[in-house]
């Protein structure tokens, strides 16, 4: 089994980003790995979003507190000129199998998706695996794996199988199709090609997919990455619909060769 080594988290000190910063705090603890704390700040106020770096320290101080309350004993603050994705990747690419936490607002909102904001761009380019947050828990204990059968989400279900075993959380096996006859096929198929694995829960719904697991409710929804860039984006991929619109904290596994 093989998780995450580190936790690298994003905040400029809003209320979604504080929730973000606990949920990688309750991970990171659960875990035992180390958090970076990214803060990025602009030198120009006249640059949407501008700040200084004194406000860069004092957020990133704020998110070492609470990490510290939650059991988080390393901890590495980097306040950063510039970029908030390009220093969240950065920061991601200085260790083995990294996972960057943000949160989740700028999913949800037109103007963000159309301006660019650091959770959507994120959601598309990021090289590895991210943890958008829309609610804080006290620990993670319901997780689901979502599946359609295909190679690509079979990639996601082991990486949150292992993320769930790593947690101690049992993790629920989900999918969803047209008929409950496809749904059962597709369950057995994908849980007969995990190896070294539990027998896992499992749970068979009905319905559209993009749908039902963006209304799930779950501490955490894992979906692998296919269809969030290229034409499959622009068309409307079933992952890209979940990614913008689920109200559970949701895991999006690179599922690229690259990132396996």
């Amino acid at each position: 089994m093989t998780t995450y080594s580190r936790i690298v988290v994003g905040t400029d000190g809003s209320d979604e980003a504080t929730d973000a910063v606990s949920v990688a705090g309750v991970v990171a603890a659960a875990l035992g790995v180390p958090v970076t704390v990214i803060t990025a700040w602009k030198p120009s106020v006249s640059v949407p979003g501008g700040r200084e770096q004194p406000w860069a320290d004092l957020t990133a101080e704020g998110a070492d507190v609470d990490l510290t309350a939650l059991g988080v004993t390393m901890i590495e603050k980097i306040p950063v000129k510039g970029s908030a994705f390009d220093a969240l990747v950065d920061a991601a690419g200085q260790s083995d199998r990294s996972l960057i936490v943000v949160g989740a607002a700028g999913l949800g909102q037109t103007s963000s998706r159309l301006w660019g904001s650091t959770s959507n761009e994120l959601s598309h380019r990021s090289p590895v695996d991210v943890l958008f947050v829309r609610k804080a828990v006290a620990a993670v204990q319901t997780i689901a794996l979502a599946t359609d059968g295909s190679d690509t989400s079979v990639r996601a279900v082991r990486a949150g199988y292992d993320l769930a075993a790593a947690l101690g959380v049992r993790p629920v096996l989900v999918t969803v199709a047209c008929d409950t006859a496809a749904d059962g096929e597709t369950l057995n198929n994908v849980e007969s090609r995990l190896e070294n694995t539990e027998p896992l829960q499992r749970q068979a719904l009905v319905g559209d997919p993009a749908d039902v697991l963006a209304a799930a409710e779950y501490d955490l929804v894992v979906i692998g990455n296919r269809g969030m860039a290229g034409l499959a984006r622009v068309l409307g991929s079933t992952a890209n619909t979940i990614t913008h619109r689920a109200t559970s904290n949701l895991l999006l596994v690179n599922t690229t060769p690259a990132a396996q």
